[in-house]
């Protein structure tokens, strides 16, 4: 005769091991390190420049938008796929605006919550 020992315990061993299956989020849910930018860009429509400024600080530095990349590495030492967030004041130009953000998407720096919902 078998023991109940002997049947039961691979039916209990492969019910605890199906609870540790994978999470039950979305697939495109964002990752909650998106939630906080390590920067906020914003691209100014009326001033034609973007200000550029670390999510720690209360004010930010106002630049060519062509300069933002390379303010970002050298200036801020925002090291590449760091999180930021475009922000438009308008009335912004939206070639300007996909410029910059294709430059920043180009220098490896990946977009935050704002911009993964577009």
């Amino acid at each position: 005769m078998m023991n109940p020992r002997t049947v039961l315990s691979p039916t209990w061993v492969a019910l605890l091991l199906a609870g540790c299956g994978g999470s039950a989020s979305p697939p495109n849910s964002v990752p909650t390190v998106a939630a906080k930018p390590d920067v906020i860009v914003t691209v100014d429509g009326e001033r034609h420049t973007c200000l550029v400024a670390l999510s720690s600080e209360a004010q930010g530095s106002s630049i060519g938008c062509d300069e933002v990349v390379a303010f970002m590495r050298d200036e801020l030492r925002v090291p590449s796929g760091s999180i930021y967030d475009l922000k438009v004041l308008p009335p912004a130009n939206e070639a300007e605006t996909a410029k910059v953000e294709t430059s920043l998407k180009g220098a490896g720096y990946r977009p935050g919550a704002a911009q993964a919902r577009r």
